[in-house]
């Protein structure tokens, strides 16, 4: 009986330690989880205790009867699910291996009886780009409704659930995102090029500038090179070659005897002779002109211009390079910067500068086409306002009523007629006051053989030939 009593004291100690102290065995027990096996009262026979402790994950439940004696009473398949119950273990119960447990009397030993069911992560999405681009590594030549990239969507994950029964939620698959600028046009989840150029990234921006590289040079035996937005040219343009852009164009090479139009820039590369550049609305910039036709609704950027015929809007900087301006004749509303004007050899040089009569007159016949438009929208305006008033009234007729449509669908047109009108006056008076104060610079020199025409409240700024700071409209200025 003493013998008895001091092995149940020890195995109590040790169930006692276990559950004061469970980082020992590594996993939670629960105290609650204890079930007592066998009669106590007289201790006529072995006790043994079951318990179950559950994994850190929640995932898995093991069983274990504990006894010091292996003639205990026998236990039951029911004394481990109360114990599971008494842990708060509800799903996944293995009842097979609890009932084999039960039959084969394990003691001493975990065995599982619970599994829970992990949770399955979702997939993340992908952006299947079709093109080798990079930040740094362009594509051109892409062609309008190229498929750019698919958008594979992400996968949502499995919830799981553990041995408590509770729900363990899984790692969602994550969305890709794929930013676009123009050129790109999303249908579904896929990409496409909206109209044909160079696929570029920049800054992690996927879009299509619309270019048209071409790896070669360009004569007259290439016809026409056009294209609606830029084109750039690896290589020269000779020979009467003929390159028109509804953007800009940029040439890597020279340019000699051929003709390059352009809505927007020109940039060459290479030295121009012999050629003619129109940017309609932007600017030329190179570095070595000779007898060339350079037209810009911007300005004009050079070292050299060398006997060219030069007619630029906001303004022409020579202050590169030599810096020299020398024959040829010079058309400029905007400021004039170089550093010689001329040559030793007294090179005729003209230059006309300031307010032109031409943008002024152009400005004078809009105004006019305005004030025409103006005064038969207000006409219409009278007509409208009367039948407006008669359907107050109550009186006006189907007449009435298809009058005022028409009327109102003539003034719209007017209204639309008349908006570019008053931009492109509104562009040429900023011009015509920036001519009011054109400057022509030259930092060294101006030579003789110069003929300066000032128009509008112009000046020359000359470090070597100095003369009055300001002239009046029409001015001949002429170096000797």
């Amino acid at each position: 009986m003493e013998e008895d009593l001091v092995k149940l004291d020890a195995l109590f100690d040790s169930i006692i330690d276990e559950i004061q102290h469970p980082e020992k065995a590594g996993t939670f027990v629960n105290p609650f989880a204890k079930q007592e096996i066998g009669e106590i009262a007289g201790l006529s026979q072995a006790v043994a205790v079951a318990s179950v402790r559950i994994s850190n994950d929640g995932m898995t439940a093991y069983a274990n009867v504990m006894s010091k004696n292996e003639n205990h009473k026998p236990y039951t398949a029911d004394d481990v699910m109360r114990a599971a119950s008494a842990s708060g273990v509800f799903y996944g119960i293995d009842e097979e291996a609890v009932k084999s447990m039960a039959e084969r009397q394990i003691i001493n030993t975990d065995v599982v009886i619970a599994s829970g069911i992990k949770p399955a992560p979702g997939t993340d999405g992908k952006a299947k780009i079709k093109f080798d681009v990079s930040e740094n590594k362009p594509v051109p030549n892409v062609e309008s409704g190229a498929e750019i990239c698919h958008l594979v969507t992400p996968h949502a994950g499995r919830d799981g659930k553990d041995v408590f029964g509770h729900v363990v939620p899984a790692v969602q698959g994550k969305t890709v995102d794929f930013v676009t600028g123009d050129g790109i046009i999303k249908k579904g989840n896929r990409f496409y090029a909206e109209y044909g150029g160079t696929l570029v990234c920049r800054g992690g921006v996927y879009s299509i500038v619309d270019e048209k590289v071409v790896d070669k040079n360009i004569d007259q035996s290439d016809g026409i090179i056009a294209y609606r937005g830029t084109i750039i040219i690896n290589g020269n343009v000779s020979s009467k070659g003929v390159v028109k852009a509804g953007r800009s164009v940029i040439v890597r090479g020279t340019v000699s005897n051929s003709v390059i139009e352009a809505e927007k820039d020109i940039s060459v590369e290479g030295r121009v002779t012999n050629a003619s550049l129109s940017a309609k609305a932007g600017n030329i910039t190179g570095t070595d002109f000779e007898e060339a036709t350079l037209v810009a609704g911007g300005g004009i950027g050079a070292e050299v211009l060398t006997g060219c015929m030069v007619k630029s809007v906001t303004g022409i900087d020579c202050t590169e390079g030599f810096g020299r301006i020398s024959g040829g004749e010079i058309y400029s509303t905007g400021d004039i910067n170089c550093i010689v004007v001329g040559t030793r050899e007294h090179a005729e040089t003209h230059i006309v500068m300031g307010e032109s009569e031409e943008f002024v007159q152009e400005t004078k016949n809009l105004e006019t086409r305005i004030s025409k438009l103006d005064s038969e929208i207000d006409k219409i305006n009278v007509q409208v306002n009367r039948i407006r008033e008669k359907e107050k009234e109550g009186s006006a007729t189907l007449e009435d009523e298809g009058f005022l449509e028409a009327a109102l669908r003539v003034r719209a047109q007017k209204n639309a007629e008349k908006v570019p009108l008053v931009e492109r006056v509104q562009y040429l008076s900023s011009i015509i006051a920036l001519a009011k104060k054109a400057t022509l610079r030259a930092k060294t020199v101006i030579y003789g053989g110069t003929y300066l025409k000032i128009c509008g409240f112009s000046q020359i700024i000359n470090s070597d030939r100095p003369h009055a700071s300001a002239y009046s409209n029409g001015t001949n200025i002429v170096v000797k």
